[in-house]
């Protein structure tokens, strides 16, 4: 359970899957989604979040469980 166990694509994806699937009704935050997928606790999901936050792929404005891809991020999303 750490942080360099989850990719900075997958934080990516799952800040892209928060603002696409709350438009049609689906309330899990980005990190509650990365959870899921990873496995891992909140708290390292949240830990990861920072990570990609600090290296300019995700960006938020009141919290970061509602981040959101940046150009940089979804590129990275394209990439792989």
């Amino acid at each position: 359970m750490s942080r360099k166990d989850i990719s900075d694509r997958a934080v990516v994806a799952a800040a892209w899957s928060f603002q696409h699937r709350n438009r049609y009704g689906e309330m899990k935050y980005g990190t509650d989604i990365l959870a899921d997928i990873t496995g891992e606790p909140l708290k390292v999901c949240e830990a990861a979040y920072k990570r990609a936050m600090s290296r300019g792929l995700i960006e938020c404005g009141v919290t970061l469980r509602t981040a959101w891809p940046t150009p940089e991020g979804l590129e990275l999303l394209k990439a792989e």
